[in-house]
């Protein structure tokens, strides 16, 4: 098993991270995205985030909300409506096999609440996309089935 574990520790000035692009290393463009909202920052993905098979359903999802919030009512990154993060440690790993699929995962403190957050890389083109994203907890998620089913789908 090839598995690459990577502590990133965010000893970076705020917005420093925001050197970093969609081409390098998933764990490296993740602790950005942290280190931005950790520091008081907002983040607003950009669709060349996404994997072709993500991005429709994102834009499927825009299309039906006709401009209101639609079936994702949460920032996905923080697992919430507003934040204050603390304690963010980020591995990763390569998918047994494939060292074009990669789990990147965020685990952070969101207030008084431990998050976990998986962030599924794909290599498209020879650049990494996020493919999709998931939660566990008490609450747990996939990012596709929420945008495209909401949260009561597949009940």
């Amino acid at each position: 098993m090839r598995a690459l574990l990577l502590t990133v520790l965010l000893l970076l000035t705020p917005g420093a991270a925001w050197s970093q692009s969609l081409d390098d290393a998933p764990p490296i463009y993740v602790a950005g995205v942290y280190d931005r909202l950790a520091n008081g920052g907002d983040y607003d993905p950009p669709d060349a985030l996404y994997t072709p098979r993500l991005l429709a359903l994102w834009e499927d999802m825009r299309k039906d909300a006709a401009g209101e919030v639609g079936r994702l009512d949460f920032f996905y990154w923080t697992n919430s409506q507003d934040w204050t993060l603390s304690d963010l440690s980020i591995g990763s790993a390569f998918v047994d096999g494939h060292e074009d699929r990669m789990t990147v995962t965020a685990a952070f403190r969101n207030g008084e609440r431990r998050e976990r957050i998986h962030f599924h890389f794909e290599k498209t083109g020879g650049r990494w996309r996020l493919d999709d994203v998931s939660s566990g907890g008490a609450d747990p998620w996939t990012l596709s089935v929420l945008l495209k089913y909401g949260r009561t789908g597949g009940d």
